[in-house]
């Protein structure tokens, strides 16, 4: 009975981390009922259907359920005591659970305690996984790369979802088609899935030829997906993951012809990088000189052109404000579309701005005839608030670099940081430093953040308009806010101590994970959602806990 028992339990936690692992990228919902679930089997381990029936099926009913009562009752009490028992001994483990307690401890100075237990629930998984992973049977090695795999093939399915989405065309931006969660956290999970590939297609005598081609073209496909979603950090990510991955290979390498080899595709790959952004930028700065003498100045239909070159700025390398109509453009697309000229379209912007700058990308005058141009698909994709004919059409790195130019060019003539998430970002960072210049040592406590910052930016009149004011954006500073600089170092002691007491830094798959963490909270509150902190709680507790020692990678990456 026991060694079923304990076969079942074996087979059930395997199945719930596949599950689990497999809901990151994908469900919401999924992560919180299989974090339930690991809770049950970590409470209950050990349970017996066969010794259940065998109580329940007593001929006094009463005494058959108080029996059985009292067997749940004892394997809870039996399992509580032994597995705290067990975390108790690691230090990792205890430091990896302070985090959560110092948000705690954070209460201390909360005026808004309604928010303060919201936050706290959010970030429960930095709570429950360290406890339930590091108690838990450890998996075998086998069983950890099928839940890897799991893993990437998720994140495989979340961008057969996502593709899907792009070809109906029913977007505002390129990041609306991530299915469920943020594009950012999808890039995560998706440069992790990325380089678990990578691992299997390299890893000896396990996978066949034929898995491993399956393997590198599932890697290609990923690659080729995030440079479609513009995710800035993701590529970041991506690269710097890679660079750091091939150093290591060239201190490793002692064949001279393969570390030469090695180093200059270090070298050469990001400076065709740097050069390719270098030429995007150059191509949309670079506009030929206008001569006005030159200029048409009247229409087709005899309307007076509007000339200018600095008011509207430039759109992929042509001057918007060449060959504007006002009053013909506007009595055109008025019969064209509902969304008046003179209001606003589907994001709230000024529908005349949005109209000229699309039609400057297509490379038409901004006149009537211009709008008898547009077909009705570009229309809608106007009414929705999309300005340039190429976030419409050719989603790539190219159009997100892009969309920064022109968000600079808005900030640059206007001082409007709103046209750009890098730029709003500075305005969230600059807000974080003035408040941490006023609660130092200590923060704001942990439910009053979003309050300081709100007065923030009403004090100090910020230009951010009030749908783009969002906190830090970056998570370090988010916790000094929230929990000052005592509480910041701490916050770093969790993250690094942990996987230098367990020698994990070096660990292929944790090497992975914690260079992606590291870098997704320059720019993101990581663990602040629900999807970013499970992410982070799981894969950390997992990687650093969950599986038995295999003596083939205790040699690191």
């Amino acid at each position: 009975m026991y060694i079923y028992s304990r076969q079942f339990h074996r087979d059930a936690y395997f199945v719930a981390l596949i599950i689990m692992i497999a809901s990151i990228p994908l469900w919401r919902y999924a992560m919180s009922v299989m974090q339930f679930t690991l809770l049950g089997l970590w409470i209950w381990a050990g349970f017996s259907f066969k010794h259940s029936f065998e109580l329940l099926g007593d001929n006094n009913l009463f005494r058959g359920v108080g029996r059985f009562l009292a067997y749940m009752g004892g394997l809870t009490v039996r399992n509580f005591v032994g597995k705290f028992r067990i975390f108790f001994r690691n230090k990792a483990a205890m430091v990896l659970v302070s985090l959560f307690f110092i948000h705690v401890i954070g209460l201390v100075g909360t005026t808004d305690f309604a928010y303060a237990m919201k936050d706290l629930r959010t970030k429960l998984p930095l709570l429950a996984l360290p406890i339930i992973l590091v108690s838990m049977e450890k998996i075998s090695r086998q069983r950890f790369y099928i839940i890897m795999l799991a893993h990437a093939g998720a994140v495989f399915v979340g961008t057969l979802i996502s593709s899907w989405r792009l070809l109906g065309g029913e977007f505002n931006d390129i990041r609306e088609i991530i299915f469920n969660i943020s594009h950012i956290r999808f890039s995560l999970n998706l440069c992790i899935a990325v380089f678990s590939l990578i691992y299997f297609i390299f890893l000896k005598n396990y996978f066949r030829v034929w898995a491993k081609l399956i393997f590198a073209v599932g890697a290609v496909w990923l690659i080729s997906f995030l440079v479609v979603l513009e995710s800035g950090i993701g590529l970041i990510t991506l690269l710097t993951i890679s660079v750091l991955l091939l150093i290591y290979q060239i201190i490793r390498q002692k064949n001279p012809y393969l570390r030469f080899g090695l180093t200059a595709f270090v070298i050469i790959v990001p400076l065709v990088l740097i050069l390719y952004v270098y030429d995007i930028v150059r191509e949309f700065n670079q506009v030929e000189p206008v001569n006005f003498e030159q200029l048409d100045q009247y229409t087709a239909l005899g309307s007076k052109y509007w000339h200018d070159t600095t008011s509207l700025g430039i759109e992929d390398g042509r001057y918007v404000g060449l060959y504007v109509a006002y009053d013909e453009l506007g009595k055109a697309w008025n019969q064209k579309s509902e969304f008046k000229f003179e209001g606003k379209d589907k994001m709230g912007q000024d529908i005349k701005f949005t109209l000229i700058r699309f039609l400057t990308s297509k490379g038409y005058r901004k006149d009537a005839r211009g709008v008898s141009k547009l077909t009705e698909e570009e229309v809608k994709a106007i009414e929705r608030g999309i300005a340039n004919v190429n976030y419409l059409k050719n989603p790539s790195l190219r159009t997100r670099i892009s969309k920064i130019m022109i968000g600079y060019h808005n900030f640059k003539y206007a001082h409007d940081p709103n046209g750009s998430s890098i730029l709003q970002r500075i305005e969230y960072w600059k807000a974080s430093v003035n408040l941490i210049k006023q609660h130092f040592w200590f923060g704001v406590g942990t439910g009053d953040v979003n309050i300081a910052f709100d007065h923030y930016y009403k004090r100090t009149d910020s230009p951010l308009k009030e749908s783009n004011r969002y906190r830090s954006h970056n998570q370090y500073l988010s916790i000094w806010v929230a929990l000052g600089f005592v509480g910041f170092l701490w916050f770093l002691f969790t993250l690094f101590y942990p996987p230098f007491q367990e020698k994990k830094l070096t660990e292929y798959f944790y090497f992975v994970f914690f260079i992606t963490i590291l870098l997704s909270m320059l720019t993101e509150d990581t663990i602040e959602t629900q999807a970013g902190v499970t992410l982070f709680a799981f894969f950390n507790a997992f990687l650093l806990f969950g599986r038995k020692e295999q003596t083939d990678e205790k040699k690191g990456m």
